[in-house]
Order: C-alpha cells, then sequence, then structure tokens
C-alpha cells in the first residue's frame, strides 16, 4: 500500500473516530509512522483528504448494488432470498470498512459541511429511486403485490440512515451494527407481499 493511501485509511478511522475537527496532520501521520510535513507531498490540506472521502463514497456507493438488466433478472427468475439481496447489498471486503467510515464522517458532517449535507442528500435521493424502481418493477411483472412503495421505500432508507448514525456513536462496532442493519431490513422485507 502507498503513502498516499495509507495516509487516507488513517485518516478516514481517525476522522470517523474523533470528528473531523479533532483530528490533527499530525495525528495523522503518527498514525502512519511518517513526519508530518510528509503529508503534505499527498495532500495539499487536510480539508484535501476531507474532500478525497466524499469522492471515495460517491465513486463507489453503487460498487456492489445490481444494475437495472440485473435486478429484473433477479426479479424474474431468482428466489425470494435472492430479490432481498437487491436491497441488502453489502460492499466488498477491500473498501467495506472505508466506506463505513466514509458515510460516519459525512453523518456527522452534515450540518456543518454543505459538501456532507449535499452527499448525504444524493445518496438519499438515489436510493429511494433505486428502492422505488426495483418495487414497481416486481409490481408490473406481477412478482409482488399491491403495496404503498413510497412508504416501504422510505422506512427502508429511514432504517439505514438510523443505523449509519447510531454507528458514529461506537465506530469500533462497526460489525455489529451491520448485523443489526441486515436483521432489520430481512424484517422490513417482509412488509412487501412477494408472490414467490
Amino acid at each position: 500500500m502507498g503513502t498516499k493511501s495509507q495516509i487516507f485509511n488513517a485518516s478516514l478511522r481517525l476522522f470517523a473516530v474523533h470528528g473531523y475537527e479533532n483530528v490533527s496532520v499530525r495525528q495523522i501521520a503518527d498514525a502512519v509512522g511518517i513526519k508530518a510535513g510528509s503529508i503534505y507531498n499527498h495532500y495539499a490540506t487536510k480539508e484535501q483528504i476531507l474532500d478525497s472521502c466524499y469522492e471515495f463514497w460517491m465513486n463507489n456507493r453503487h460498487a456492489t448494488r445490481p444494475n437495472k438488466e440485473q435486478y429484473e433478472n433477479i426479479i424474474k427468475n431468482g428466489t425470494k432470498d435472492d430479490v432481498l439481496n437487491i436491497f441488502n447489498y453489502i460492499f466488498p471486503e477491500s473498501i467495506k470498512e472505508n466506506m463505513a467510515f466514509c458515510l460516519l464522517i459525512v453523518f456527522s458532517r452534515i450540518y456543518s459541511d454543505p459538501r456532507a449535507k449535499k452527499t448525504y442528500l444524493d445518496e438519499i435521493s438515489t436510493a429511494t429511486q433505486f428502492i422505488s424502481d426495483v418495487f414497481k418493477y416486481g409490481m408490473e411483472t406481477g412478482r409482488f403485490g399491491e403495496f404503498n412503495i413510497q412508504a416501504i421505500s422510505s422506512i427502508l432508507i429511514s432504517s439505514r440512515n438510523f443505523l449509519a448514525q447510531v454507528s458514529i456513536i461506537n465506530p469500533t462496532q462497526l460489525n455489529y451494527y451491520e448485523k443489526i442493519q441486515s436483521d432489520i431490513f430481512s424484517e422490513l422485507i417482509k412488509l412487501i407481499p412477494f408472490k414467490y
């Protein structure tokens, strides 16, 4: 792993656990095991590292989300469990921890940083649209019975966001919160009248 990646990874963890404002360049350098001045060979400012966090989230947030052709095929030919996994997608191991830290950073800054708020609102909008599109297709093909798409979509998004925000309290328990999220998602999905 290159020095820039080490700086990025260490910064994400520190920002998520301690808060962006509470982390110094020296602390980041100590976590990586380099001199503080070396960070400026890779990032002009601490804020540029934060910008990289937002970019990393935006570039990777749909890494495992099925595209339209894939989810249509799953709805038509998959099992009920396959359909549930459309909504409960997990990031690949290689980026999972960084994605979790990025999301925690975004949630912790939505009231103080317009970029974080924009990232958050964009995620809510695209996630809600994705879930609604999947539900509509399932109803159109007769694989789901009739239900209130907007209400269920809102519940699913709210539960995911609530757990992400709770994770800010103790970021070291990310695997525990991921398990809770999976369990809650599975229960909420039972509200959908599947015809499988």
